[in-house]
């Protein structure tokens, strides 16, 4: 019974005291892994991290390199913890020295096992929140936060934890108010294609208006004279009383009396035939033909 203590403890002093290594992954396409745990094999190469594991062809990986490494230590413990049947409290403290690590991941996994073993733990609710975590009473363990809320029925809008009545609600605003928005751009366009239409007839009405006053300054232009009528005044000789009787035949003729401002006929004047162009205003033997 000694022997075998004896052998249990030297054994887990020997895996606590053991290098921890670490390895780094290469890949052919130029990306690699870092600080991950990297078991070969023939055909493929297992990757172990803290958010998981992956396998990974041989003919992907081009090289394996090992060194130290918090995350090593910690599968080391939680190995140990696993197999000693720990208690709550050592799952605390392996989750907080994994935080202190800088292995959050680690650290939330540890500290989920603590909840498991003992949900009101001191020391155990500020660690478990930071992660996202809430305790559910009536599940009487550690759930997400999401799924807390989803429980009591309430549902996510723009990153707020809202009832259903109230999400419905919201809905129903955000739809009047893209209906209000379309009328208004509606409206909007009515008006616009109004306003057009307005301008449009305005301008032709403008063109109109030109167009008569185009016409209107055109008859105006039109001469005077050939636009009056022409009036006609025929010439009467006046009857002159006093006058001789001609010593021939002794009757009287109606002679018109000379004018001052015509000249007197010449000889070769009197000598002539007069000639009265027909129609003409000028009296007759005002004009005679002088050959």
């Amino acid at each position: 019974m000694r022997i075998r203590l004896f052998v249990a403890l030297l054994l887990a002093f020997v895996l606590l005291r053991a290098p921890s290594f670490a390895d780094t992954v290469y890949l052919t396409n130029g990306r690699s892994f870092e600080g991950v745990i990297a078991e070969v094999g023939d055909t493929a190469v297992k990757i172990q991290m803290p958010g998981g594991s992956l396998s990974l062809p041989r003919s992907h990986v081009l090289r394996v390199e090992k060194a130290d490494s918090a995350f090593a230590e910690y599968l080391v413990r939680k190995a140990s913890l696993k197999r000693d049947g720990a208690g709550a409290g050592e799952w605390l403290k392996l989750a907080r020295w994994a935080k202190s690590e800088g292995l959050e991941q680690a650290a939330r996994e540890a500290a989920l096992a603590a909840a498991d073993r003992d949900p009101g733990l001191e020391g155990l609710a500020p660690l478990l929140r930071s992660y996202g975590y809430v305790l559910d009473a009536q599940l009487e363990r550690w759930v997400p936060y999401a799924d807390a809320m989803r429980r009591q029925g309430l549902v996510q809008s723009n990153g707020q934890w809202i009832s259903r009545e109230e999400q419905t609600a919201r809905l129903r605003a955000e739809q009047e108010d893209l209906a209000r928005q379309h009328a208004e751009r509606a409206a909007t366009r009515a008006a616009q294609a109004t306003q057009a239409a307005r301008e449009a007839e305005l301008a032709l009405a403008e063109m109109e208006l030109q167009a008569q006053v185009s016409q209107s300054s055109a008859a105006v232009a039109v001469p005077y004279a050939a636009a009056a009528p022409a009036f006609i005044v025929p010439w009467f000789a006046p009857a002159f009383p006093g006058q001789r009787p001609c010593h021939h035949c002794g009757g009287h003729h109606n002679r018109q009396p000379p004018i001052p401002f015509m000249r007197q006929r010449s000889q070769e004047d009197r000598g002539s035939s007069p000639m009265h162009v027909p129609g003409s205003l000028i009296p007759f033997g005002f004009i005679s033909s002088r050959r």
